[in-house]
């Protein structure tokens, strides 16, 4: 799902960030005017916050804000680094990093960010030099008698909450210990009193400094009590957490009270070129595992079958899981056409939807980068040549503001994405009479132009039904990157239109261009590899079985009328002289299908299935219908894999 990559995207991002203002806090606090580093504490706590943000986490985003505005007050100068700032900071810091932490686990975080919030906030009104905060009082004082934990535990079974309270009064207060009992007494008032630190007598007697500790059971959560003490006369700070269960009681292990500094390592980042080089280091394995294997299998030796059996799968395993690694979700590209949606159509004058659905669908990182671009221009063009104005579309009864989907499914091995609109469609007269004046067809022709003929004519380069050149089209280039584009991948272009009604532009192209499962099938004495993912199935049948209809050849497979193609007279490796007794032979024919569409390939055997690495082949073999490339067999011999869809 798109979340969950975007929560592990904020995971690893959100560590980098807090390592580095860690780095820069030990800059700033052995040399308090690198503003340099001040700034770079910034930069990371706004993105953390803007991050924290988007995903939902309003504690830390509360935090990372506070933490920003007294950031922001060093970076003005407005104040000094102080070693109570940089105690406060690096906090901050811990707080955030358990925040964080808790998030990745998917738990609800028991750490209560109001004291730290607190304090950052009276920093920040302190006027001068920041004033040195009591120190906070021994933890060894908050143990607890069985007897004290076991009435904890009643507590809690009772549904209260086991808070520790600790209350700073002011430097100058007049009479400590009578605030100190003042505030005992209100505060028994307002939940179960269970101790205090220090005891009791020694409050009343004015034996402590300026801080104390009550622990309390309270029906309240933490962000109400904290409201209820606030703003208390002569209280310089309160600072509120939850007991912990275990907190201290004796034979329970003791809660962690530092920082664990180190992290174990979840998710590391890696340059594309060392992807893509483990990617054709991971193909030229899988040719030698199928070279491998074709010798074992010829040798028959039943110590090296079960060996390279065991090779083949774990070869199979790690290939998938490189795979992986270079798959992203379509979100990547999609997640930036809203905005250029907008200020297309703000520009344009017209109000526009647009839609996405199956962003979270994964693709090969290459074919992500290359449909970028075609996407663009279907976009554009949508905006431009397809949605009416509003006043327009009010006219024929559409509502004024237009639609854009963009929608990415996958079937098998290929993606498909649908770019939509509900616009005006295309205007076959319009876009004939251009043609025809481009000198692009004659017009005899013009009365068998179907749909797929027109696509091929708005594809060409310099068609364009734009009145005048603008920034957004017009100069007859969109349709014509996006087809070739398309057909580079490996891929196809089609196209539906219903005039008034809108168009629909259909993306298909392969999940991914490095390795693909296939079918190997000779024909003569060629070897062809045909992708699995277009394969229905293999079926053998007679020659009788073959019957002429106009200009092509069918046959029926169950209740179906299916067109077949004889790749040997169709990639011209026909013989007829040593062809004339093997007339009357079985055939193996490899049913294909595209959609709704199938086809049957003759050929001469077929061989079975395997991984085949794609290679590239040079343009001039790239424009050759029916081939969309190359593989390199175990016994060194080239295979062209056939492009499935153009044959359909």
């Amino acid at each position: 799902m798109v979340q969950d990559s975007y929560r592990e995207l904020f995971f690893s991002e959100s560590q980098e960030y807090l390592t580095i203002i860690n780095k820069c806090l030990l800059r700033i606090e052995t040399n308090s005017g690198d503003f340099e580093a001040i700034n770079e504490i910034f930069r990371c706590i706004h993105t953390l916050k803007g991050m924290s943000a988007t995903m939902g986490y309003d504690k830390l985003t509360q935090l990372s804000h506070h933490a920003e505005d007294l950031l922001d007050e060093l970076r003005g100068k407005r104040k000094k680094v102080t070693p109570e700032i940089i105690d406060v900071l690096f906090g901050s810091v811990d707080i955030l990093e358990r925040l964080i932490d808790a998030a990745k686990a998917k738990k609800e975080s028991a750490v209560d960010i109001v004291g730290y919030v607190d304090k950052i906030k009276k920093i920040i009104a302190q006027k001068g030099e920041v004033l040195v905060a009591a120190p906070a009082p021994k933890t060894k004082g908050l143990e607890f008698s069985e007897a004290e934990a076991a009435w904890i535990k009643e507590l809690k079974a009772a549904g209260l909450n086991i808070i520790k309270i600790r209350i700073t009064l002011v430097k100058d207060c007049a009479m400590k210990e009578a605030r100190a009992f003042l505030l005992l007494t209100n505060l028994k008032m307002m939940g179960e009193f269970i101790k205090s630190i220090p005891p009791v007598e020694d409050l009343k007697d004015g034996n402590f400094d300026l801080s104390f500790v009550f622990i309390l059971a309270v029906k309240e959560n933490i962000q109400a009590f904290h409201n209820k003490l606030s703003g208390v006369a002569e209280v310089e700070e309160v600072f509120i957490e939850p007991v912990e269960i275990g907190e201290n009681v004796p034979g329970a292990a003791q809660p962690q009270t530092t920082p664990s500094y180190i992290k174990k390592i979840q998710s590391m980042r890696i340059t594309v070129d060392r992807l893509d080089k483990i990617m054709n280091l991971m193909g030229e394995l899988a040719i030698a595992k199928i070279r491998l294997v074709q010798i074992v299998q010829s040798l028959k030796i039943k110590e090296l079958e079960e060996v390279s059996f065991t090779l083949e799968h774990l070869t199979s395993t790690l290939q998938d899981e490189i795979i992986q690694t270079r798959l992203l979700p379509a979100a990547y590209i999609l997640d930036t056409f809203p905005r250029m949606a907008r200020d297309l159509a703000k520009k344009q004058g017209k109000d526009i939807d647009l839609e996405i659905l199956g962003s979270e669908i994964e693709l090969d990182r290459v074919v992500l980068d290359d449909i970028g671009d075609p996407l663009v221009h279907l976009i554009r063009n949508a905006i431009d040549h397809g949605i009416e104005d509003p006043e327009e579309r009010k006219k024929t009864g559409k509502a004024t503001q237009g639609k854009i989907l963009i929608k990415v499914s996958r079937q098998k091995g290929q993606i498909f994405i649908e770019v939509i609109d509900d616009g005006r469609g295309v205007n076959f007269d319009e876009v004939k009479r251009i043609a025809i004046k481009k000198g692009m067809i004659i017009e005899k022709e013009t009365s068998v132009l179907d749909e797929k003929r027109i696509l091929d004519l708005i594809a060409k380069p310099g068609f364009s039904t734009a009145g005048k050149v603008t920034d957004i089209s017009g100069r007859g280039v969109g349709l014509d990157v996006v087809k070739t584009k398309i057909e580079m991948l490996g891929g196809r272009l089609d196209f539906e239109t219903k005039r008034g009604s809108g168009s629909r532009f259909i993306l298909t192209i392969p999940l991914t261009l490095a390795i693909i499962k296939a079918m190997l099938v000779r024909v003569k004495n060629e070897i062809f590899a045909v992708p699995l993912m277009n394969i229905r199935e293999t079926i053998k049948i007679d020659e009788d079985e073959i019957k002429a209809l106009q200009s092509f050849e069918v046959t029926r497979v169950r209740d179906e009328i299916i067109p077949i193609i004889r790749l040997e007279k169709s990639m011209g490796l026909e013989n007829p002289v040593l062809d004339k007794g093997l007339h009357n032979e079985r055939k193996s024919v490899v049913i294909i299908e595209h959609g709704k569409k199938a086809l049957g390939l003759v050929v001469s055997q077929v061989l079975g299935e395997q991984d085949v690495v794609v290679k590239p082949l040079s343009s001039i073999i790239k424009k050759t219908k029916g081939i969309a490339g190359a593989t390199v067999l175990g016994d060194g011999r080239v295979a062209l894999i056939l492009d499935t869809i153009s044959l359909v």
